[in-house]
Formats: structure tokens, sequence, C-alpha cells
């Protein structure tokens, strides 16, 4: 664990203390700037407002433990000047002669799992240099990892934390964070939390949490951790804020969800691949941006008419239909996602994205002409499925003749049948009869070249897939069919198509 997850820990309670100063890189950071920000955590954390979320974080720590009056106000003291400003404390005397397992530095502290994550649970038992019984560190880093529940969020009753190897774009991210934990602790430390479970307008990235033993909210807790980070990121790119020098430049991000509960330590970690982050940090530009908008909105509907179908809150008159970042999950970002879920190109999940979230509307029959957009779409070939852009080019190409032949022979027949053909025969046979009309006039609608080219070629992931190919033509079609004027409501009502679209 100390090779991998206890450096992004580190990193990410660095990229935390930085957030909370206003530096933008570790370099630029001053013991004085570590007196400040320990001050600042040492306010928030003995404040019981977080003890909830810390639980989860410095398992068995000062923080959390209960008690008051003057012997505990001193035991706090004497806590928070050893461990909040080790950077300013005396070395342990254990730690003569060792050395910083982050760092190389001379090591000050050797600390256990009340100041770090994950080292040991209840069945957990780790093995430690020289059975030393702990772990070295320098106080620099000590008094940086205190803050690494500050530049993360509190998600389902653990720690939701993103780390990149693009340094800026952790940091980017912790200080998205750090601006909610602050607003959230503004509120709990002036007894403004609600005093419910659930959604509620007051707060605008997470849900209510109440204690019912204890008759008092709870730190709020963000829901749908995945959606949560796919839906910041997205707005890190958005507003670059320093967070990639190049859109372009290949970066990942690794999400870690976390708990160091004796009970139950637990870890998950999520890849983001670069090829996904560059596929949202341009499909914020200009061309795509709007109908990226509309697709990721469409997202948010899906799950409030699922909340409006099933409340949650008992005795509820009303259900609270409240979405967004840290309220609810988010369908296109949840499954776009999913592609990765095994560290590669899930092509079945990828298909899933194209015909639920580019093609289809809510109910999965075929969008409204205007939210079909081959921009989006071509993006989406080129940085997720890595298609070729010579087959992105012979698809595009084929599209566009079918949508022109339907538009000159006004065929509404061939529109069905490519739009909501549910075999491949099916969507053979609407093509073979209109390259048999097209004979008769001696201009062939396509080549037996252009069909292979288009239906039979193997995409990168060395299978032909028809009806992904299908769906992607629909696109093109339709968004060409619309701006031509030919697809109006009055030319394809539902009850017309309305025994298709089922059979799709």
């Amino acid at each position: 664990m100390m090779n991998w997850t206890g450096h992004v820990l580190v990193d990410v309670g660095i990229a935390a203390v930085c957030a909370m100063i206003g530096k933008k890189e570790p370099s630029q950071l001053t013991l004085e700037d570590l007196d400040a920000a320990a001050d600042e955590v040492e306010r928030y954390y003995f404040s019981g407002a977080l003890n909830s979320y810390l639980t989860c974080v410095f398992m068995n720590s000062e923080y959390v433990q209960p008690g008051t009056g003057a012997k505990k106000d001193e035991s706090r003291k004497r806590y928070a000047d050893r461990i909040l400003r080790a950077h300013r404390a005396e070395p342990d005397a254990a730690a003569k002669g060792e050395t910083c397992v982050f760092s190389g530095l001379p090591a000050t502290h050797r600390i256990h799992r009340g100041q770090m994550p994950l080292l040991t649970g209840e069945d957990v038992l780790n093995f430690f240099p020289a059975a030393a019984g702990g772990l070295f560190v320098a106080g620099p880093y000590l008094t940086a990892l205190q803050a690494l529940p500050l530049g993360g969020r509190r998600s389902e009753g653990k720690l939701l934390i993103a780390h990149s190897d693009a340094p800026a774009l952790t940091l980017a991210l912790a200080r998205t964070f750090v601006e909610d934990n602050r607003r959230l602790l503004t509120l709990a430390m002036s007894g403004g939390l609600p005093n419910t479970d659930g959604p509620d307008e007051r707060l605008p990235r997470e849900q209510a949490s109440y204690d019912t033993v204890k008759k008092r909210p709870k730190f709020p807790d963000a829901k749908a951790a995945f959606t949560l980070i796919g839906a910041d990121l997205l707005g890190v790119l958005k507003r670059r804020r320093d967070a990639l020098e190049n859109p372009h430049e290949f970066v990942s991000l690794d999400v870690y969800w976390l708990s160091s509960s004796g009970q139950g330590p637990s870890l998950d970690l999520f890849s983001v691949p670069s090829y996904l982050i560059r596929f949202l940090a341009r499909v914020t530009q200009a061309l795509t941006s709007t109908a990226w908008d509309r697709t990721i909105a469409r997202g948010w509907a899906v799950e409030a008419v699922k909340k409006a179908a099933s409340p949650t809150r008992k005795n509820a008159k009303k259900p609270l239909t409240l979405t967004g970042p840290g309220r609810s999950k988010n369908a296109v970002l949840e499954d776009l996602f999913a592609i990765y879920e095994y560290g590669f190109v899930d092509k079945p999940s990828a298909h899933r994205f194209v015909r639920r979230h580019l093609l289809s509307d809510l109910r999965g029959n075929i969008a409204r002409a205007e939210d079909c957009s081959w921009d989006l779409t071509e993006l989406f070939l080129k940085e997720v499925l890595l298609m070729s852009p010579e087959r992105v080019l012979r698809i595009r190409e084929f599209a566009d003749a079918l949508a022109a032949y339907i538009e000159a022979k006004n065929d509404l027949s061939l529109y069905h049948r490519v739009t909501y053909a549910k075999y491949s025969w099916m969507f053979r046979a609407g093509l073979v009869k209109a390259q048999r009309a097209s004979a008769k006039k001696a201009d062939l609608l396509f080549s037996f070249e252009d069909y292979l080219q288009v239906f039979e070629a193997e995409d990168s992931t060395g299978v032909a897939d028809w009806s992904l190919v299908r769906d992607l033509i629909c696109i093109r079609m339709v968004e060409q069919l619309h701006k031509s004027g030919w697809l109006t409501p009055e030319r394809v009502k539902e009850e017309d198509t309305e025994e298709e679209e089922q059979a799709v």
C-alpha cells in the first residue's frame, strides 16, 4: 500500500493544503502556510461537526474521542501540537535515525491508523520495516496528511478522493472539495444543517444526514460517488482553471473510495483513462458543448423520473426530485464510466451508451431530431471507441447517401426500416429494396465495397457490429433529414411508428 496508495493520500493532503492557502503548487508552500492550514484544521476537527466523517478516515484519533473539560482540552492541545503542527514539533524518540517513507527526509514521527487511513484494521495486520509497529514520516508530510478529508468528500459514509498524474488536475479537484467542505462546515458550526435525511434545497451538492440516536444532524453525505467525480471533472475541464495546460495531452485520473473503519476497512479504486479525459476535455469545446450539455441534462432527467416514481421519504406528500452532483446519479456519466469498469473498453457498454444517450430518448425511442448530434457522436467514436477517422468518414458518407435518397424519394418506409429494424436481415432487406429501386435508374445507392467497409470492417476491438453501425447511421441520417426540413412531426407521426419502436 505504501508504494502507491499511501503516496496518493499524501499527495491529495498536500493538494488540500495548497487549496486552503491559495497556492498553485506544493513548492510554493512555506512553514507559515502549514501553520495557517493547521489552525483551520484544528478549528474544524475539534468542533465535533466532522466526527461522522473523520471516523472513516482517522480511526480512533483524538479528533473523534468524546469528552469535555479542562483535561480533555489539554489532551487535544497536545495532539494538535504533535500531529497537526508536526512541521513544528520536536521529533519522536522512536523516529530517531529513521527516514520518511514519502520524501526520503529524516523522519520525525512514527504514525498509525489514527493519523493515516488503511494502515491496519480489526482483521488486517500490516508489517512495517524492522518491526517498527508504525510508519515513519517527516513532520510537514504528516501535517499535510491531516488535511486529507478536506481535499475529499464524505460519500456514502466513506472518503472519496481523486488523484491524477497531472498535479494541476489533482489540485483543481481538491480545490472544489475544499470549497464544498468549508461551505458545509460553516452551516454545521452555525447550527444550519437540516434536521432530516435526504435531499434538501439548502444542500446543493449533497444530501442531509441525521443521527437518530443522538438526535442531531450529521455531516452531509454526497451520494453517487462516480457521478460526483465525473461532474466535477467536467466542470474543471470546462473552466480549465489551469487543470490542463494542454487539453489534448494524455493524463489519467484515479478515483479512491475508501474507509479506514476498524471493523471493515475498504478500498475501491476506479481508473479514468487518458482517452476518456481527452474526450471530456474536448467535448466541452464549442463544436460539441451545446449537444453535450443537453445530453447531460437528459441524464439528470432520467434520475428525476426514477425518484418521482419511487419516493424514499416516508409519509411524504410530494417526493423530492432534487438531482445533481452529490444528490443523485446521472445516467449519462454512470454509463460513460461503465465503459471502462473492467480496465478496458467494454464494447457492449459502449454500444449501450450510443443507443441510450446519443440516439434514444428517455423511453428508448429515437430521440428528437435536434438531439441527434453527429459531431458529438464522431468525437465519442474517435476518443472513446478509438475508431479510425477513415471508418468514421465512411459511415457518415453512407448515412448521408441514405438521407439524400429518402428525401428525394420521400421514402418513409425506408426511413422506418433503417431506424427501427430489430434484426440484421430486416435492415438488409430495406437496403436491398432501395438498391433495386435505385438500380432501375442506373444510379446505385451504394456499392458492394461501400457496404463491406461500413458493416463488415472490424473496428478497434476486432469485431464487426452491425447494430452499432446501424445506430451510428441513424444518428447522422436523422440529423441530416432534420436539417433539410424533411423530418417533421407531421411526416413521422408517433402512431405510425409505435409498432416498430416497441420492437426495438
